[in-house]
């Protein structure tokens, strides 16, 4: 499944461990994990087509945050896109007016040089940040899921043929 805002989420979307029934349509399958999303009511998963058909709207149910976009965009990003593998902040980075893609959590080889690794955090991000232990604490090679993700995260998103990066840490 594709999602407009979510590169690869087999690789590193939150899913079931096992085959469970999507709380929504009962269709088997191991499907996004529901356990960290926010709303009224809990479900425990939900597959794909739900998702992407933004069903969650209906249950009031959020996967994501999203501010600044239009309704139809910040509706997307909320009800019909993966969560972030975080358990922390999930609002979805909205810059130079249009929402990013998440593409991946970083490695070093995500970047040509630890400068255009500096140039992803936005400002106010890289004054509140030590860009240069957060550098050191990149893994060298490739991130290939998010089980693979360390104590300290940076999430890589692309906009617009930029690179963009926010990070947390357990």
């Amino acid at each position: 499944m594709n999602f407009k805002y979510f590169r690869d989420p087999d690789n590193f979307a939150f899913k079931t461990d096992e085959p469970m029934k999507c709380s929504v349509c009962g269709m088997l399958g191991v499907w996004f994990d529901a356990g960290g999303f926010c709303g009224i009511d809990e479900i425990e998963c939900i597959c794909d087509d739900c998702l992407a058909a933004g069903k969650l709207k209906a249950l009031e149910i959020e996967a994501n945050e999203a501010f600044g976009g239009s309704a139809e965009e910040n509706d997307e990003i909320i009800f019909a896109t993966p969560a972030l593998p975080t358990w922390q902040d999930r609002v979805w980075p909205y810059v130079d007016g249009s929402f990013c893609v998440f593409e991946r959590i970083a490695s070093k080889q995500d970047f040509d040089s630890k400068e255009e690794f500096k140039r992803a955090f936005s400002n106010k991000v890289a004054e509140q940040s030590d860009l240069e232990w957060l550098w050191q604490t990149l893994p060298e090679k490739t991130v290939e899921n998010y089980q693979q993700g360390g104590d300290v995260t940076v999430y890589l998103f692309s906009n617009n043929g930029a690179k963009y990066c926010t990070w947390d840490a357990n």
